[in-house]
């Protein structure tokens, strides 16, 4: 290990070196240079149609707002070439974003201009590889750079003080929540800065107001996605699938009898109904059936949509009224399966919560992977509170936002990568910054 360590510090250390520094409009030109060849290599690949994409094209009542009312506005503009237009649009806002905080990022810390060139190309990998997001109709194509626009003002905030930086994070991050309510993790994690500024500066009164505004943010995105399927489908309502997600794991993991935690004939009816086909198709974890299967979290995540879609979903969906509009049976379901999962989940809360853990480690590959994650949250905060240095707030806040997003995500969802990748690059930052640092010492000695 000491001879691996040797070489890597050999073979960096003409890198780091002072006379190797690069001017900023080198590097400027460097990563633009990196950010063009990755832009021509995506527009010349051909655009990907998922199952999902359908919701989005046709602004599907159980899909948020956001990115819908981004394909309209591109189908406006783009006639019969929409497919195109949508990646070289797609590409370049999310090339841009990438850009911006890297160029942001350079400001704030003092690294050398290689590792930001380095996480550029590792920040990239969702355009080229894998989920190549600006080559489908999917929302992940708009929330990345959106996520990284705001992660960037908020560590600008919580390093610089300046609650400008917030003010900026916030119409961005409605945005967000208004494509994807999976960000609403950071909520939280914005109020935390507001608190943390609050109490250094000893200025609390400097920061209600922008506390107030990401206070009430939830609830004002949650009255704009109303109100946008009041407009477009006649139903006041929020985006109807959030109970499926919620009642998924808790059928899960439920029991025969837990029909009978519920009062009305409708939840009852609706229960044995769904628990019935699950058990049948052997997708509930006290009747599994397949050759070699022990481990019941890796069964529920590469079965959820058998659990969710095909069978919560699709059954449930006609059990809730056969003469109602498709829109209407959407809703009904998720009404009906928002109130039923809570006592589902209190009554095997000890096999939802076990499912939950095992499926939030499962986010990060595996439990040593996330151990990582909570022992550089620990060393950011102690090192934060004990030294205030920049490098433990970017550690900080940046393993608390991964652990923030995964948090959520699996509370309903199995937790794959489509909805983890977005801080992907944040373990190499961390790298980065630890080899930078470690590395000074060699520099002055040379």
């Amino acid at each position: 290990m000491n001879k691996v360590k040797l070489k890597l510090f050999l073979l960096l250390t003409p890198l780091l070196k002072t006379k190797y520094q690069m001017t900023e409009k080198r590097f400027k030109y460097v990563l633009i240079a990196i950010l063009s060849i990755v832009f021509i290599a995506v527009i010349n690949k051909p655009i990907e149609i998922y199952p999902d994409s359908e919701g989005y094209l046709n602004m599907e009542i159980y899909r948020s707002a956001g990115y819908p009312i981004f394909l309209w506005i591109l189908k406006q503009i783009s006639g019969s070439y929409l497919n195109l237009v949508t990646i070289v649009v797609q590409a370049a806002i999310g090339l841009i974003a990438i850009y911006l905080f890297i160029s942001r990022l350079k400001r704030l810390l003092n690294l050398h201009s290689f590792w930001y060139l380095l996480l550029s190309m590792v920040m990239v990998v969702p355009y080229v590889y894998n989920h190549q997001i600006a080559n489908n109709y999917l929302s992940e194509a708009l929330t990345y750079p959106l996520y990284l626009l705001v992660v960037i003002s908020f560590l600008e905030s919580l390093i610089t003080g300046e609650v400008k930086k917030l003010w900026i994070a916030w119409p961005i991050l409605m945005v967000l929540m208004i494509t994807r309510s999976q960000f609403l993790f950071m909520v939280p994690a914005a109020l935390l800065i507001i608190l943390w500024l609050a109490y250094n500066q000893k200025k609390t009164k400097s920061y209600l107001w922008i506390g107030l505004a990401f206070f009430i943010l939830p609830v004002l995105t949650s009255l704009m996605d109303k109100t946008y399927h009041q407009l477009k489908h006649g139903h006041f309502v929020n985006t109807p699938w959030t109970g499926i997600h919620l009642i998924a794991p808790a059928f899960y993991v439920a029991d025969e009898e837990d029909y009978q935690l519920y009062d009305s004939d409708e939840e009852r009816d609706f229960f044995k109904s769904i628990f019935t086909k699950l058990y049948s198709n052997h997708l509930n974890v006290n009747h599994l059936n397949e050759d070699g299967q022990r481990d019941a979290t890796e069964f529920y995540i590469r079965h959820y949509s058998a659990i969710a879609n095909a069978t919560i979903y699709d059954s449930g969906k006609e059990l809730v009224g056969i003469q109602l509009s498709e829109d209407q049976k959407f809703i009904a379901l998720d009404q009906l399966t928002k109130k039923m999962a809570l006592p589902l989940v209190l009554n095997n809360f000890k096999s939802w919560f076990k499912l939950y853990i095992k499926n939030s480690v499962s986010a990060f590959g595996s439990a040593k992977h996330a151990a990582i994650y909570i022992i550089l949250l620990l060393v950011g905060l102690v090192g934060l509170f004990k030294k205030g240095q920049n490098d433990y707030k970017v550690m900080s806040l940046l393993v608390l936002l991964t652990l923030g997003n995964v948090a959520l995500v699996a509370i309903g969802m199995h937790a794959i990568k489509r909805f983890t990748f977005y801080n992907d690059w944040v373990l190499f930052l961390i790298l980065f910054i630890l080899i930078d640092a470690y590395s000074k010492p060699i520099k002055s000695s040379l």
